[in-house]
């Protein structure tokens, strides 16, 4: 069996000493993804935000602690962690369900900035793209990527936008939706085509069907 790792949550890219920059992820969709590989006998690790873990450890779904968990912080941070972790597993299933911030503060501040200004400007970089160097650390891994469109994105266009994404990471599935729409409409988009759902939760379980399957498969040979 191919080992499995998934990524869950929101990374965290610093600021000043105690404030950053994050999106809006609860890490409950990797989270689950991974207790129920985990469940199937499968050897799984979630990298997970502080945020995701904190949850997992509260609601400690079924299988939770056939699980291996290591907490990530910033998009640099879980860079480092994914790169490590796949290297070392090249012919692993990938979920890469986290959110990963775009951008990060050119000149992080080493100490809290003073608050109580009339106007604080903030100079943003942008950040590398995790997702797009994947395929570069292993050619044959089974990769599923996930794609959020931006509100009121229409069905036909969140199915270009992950066609797009299929194509330029080598993903073999990606699992897209619209933010503010998250619970009617999931689009799972591979090579063959496209499947639509209008339940998020039966989206998750085809996902999971599929990555264990991927795993179950004979592992890649040169």
């Amino acid at each position: 069996m191919r080992p499995v790792l998934v990524t869950a949550g929101a990374t965290r890219n610093p600021i000043d000493a105690i404030r950053y920059l994050t999106a809006h992820s609860s890490g409950r969709t990797g989270s689950r993804i991974a207790t129920e590989l985990a469940g199937m006998g499968l050897d799984v690790t979630l990298l997970a935000s502080g945020e995701a873990w904190l949850r997992l450890q509260a609601e400690r779904p079924k299988d939770a602690d056939r699980v291996r968990v290591i907490e990530y912080g910033s998009t640099y941070d879980l860079l480092e962690r994914m790169e490590r972790w796949i290297r070392a597993n090249p012919d692993s299933v990938v979920i890469h369900a986290a959110a990963v911030g775009d951008y990060a503060a050119s000149d992080r501040a080493t100490t809290k900035i003073p608050s109580g200004q009339a106007e604080l400007l903030l100079r943003l970089r942008p950040t590398p793209k995790i997702l797009d160097r994947i395929r570069g650390w292993a050619p044959d891994c089974w990769l599923c990527s996930f794609k959020a469109a931006a509100p009121l994105t229409e069905e036909l266009d969140l199915e270009q936008i992950a066609q797009a994404q299929l194509r330029r990471s080598g993903s073999d599935l990606v699992f897209a939706n619209v933010i503010g729409d998250l619970q009617s409409l999931v689009l799972l988009v591979d090579e063959q085509g496209t499947d639509r759902h209008s339940d998020r939760a039966a989206a998750v379980h085809e996902l999971v069907r599929r990555a264990a399957a991927a795993a179950a498969a004979a592992k890649p040979t040169a």
